[in-house]
């Protein structure tokens, strides 16, 4: 699979977001990032459904959401129906994950399980068919601009190989600290 970029929005200038919409679309990004944060599940709150409902509005490219937020099993189908492409959440916030993933897959969503650095990958083993992603936090989710933890790269290359034998097109996206110093560290990880 070819390597994909998909920058995080969080990290935009807001007061001009159509404008950074379309630079990074003109710079050939694949995938626009949106972390969801409500302030419960983690300590920040960030974007929300209008938020999502505007880069829609200033891209064709796929819109990836990281729900950080308690109850994604309550909000997930919103984000789908605005138009996202693929949702994340974390199990720790869900009640029915599988129930959850195969929601999204028939809203015609990519179905993604997140991956906190402290949490094992283990868990989503014998559930990894169910989705479409698995997505890494190389850094502790709620604020951007933290260092990338490299003990990630094992979990990555762990899932890269799980995947691999069980003959799954699993897509595995990295969320944290990723730079041009450590992107070719991530990618030789098995990242995507």
């Amino acid at each position: 699979m070819e390597k994909l970029l998909c920058p995080s929005m969080m990290c935009a200038d807001y007061g001009r977001l159509a404008e950074e919409i379309k630079a990074l679309d003109e710079a050939g990004v694949d995938i626009f990032h949106c972390d969801i944060m409500d302030g419960t599940f983690v300590p920040n709150i960030t974007m929300g459904l209008m938020d999502l409902k505007t880069i829609r509005k200033y891209t064709k490219k796929p819109v990836d959401v990281h729900l950080m937020i308690e109850d994604p099993d309550r909000w997930a189908p919103e984000y789908a129906k605005l138009g996202a492409a693929s949702i994340s959440f974390h199990m720790g916030a869900t009640h029915a994950p599988v129930r959850l993933a195969r929601q999204l897959r028939d809203m015609g969503c990519k179905a993604c399980f997140a991956v906190r650095p402290a949490e094992p990958v283990e868990p989503i083993f014998d559930i990894l068919d169910e989705f479409d992603m698995v997505l890494i936090m190389t850094v502790e989710p709620g604020f951007g601009g933290q260092t990338f933890i490299p003990a990630s790269l094992e979990k990555i290359a762990q899932l890269r190989a799980l995947a691999d034998e069980l003959g799954t097109e699993t897509i595995i996206e990295v969320d944290g600290g990723i730079s041009s110093h450590n992107a070719h560290e991530v990618f030789g990880a098995g990242a995507d």
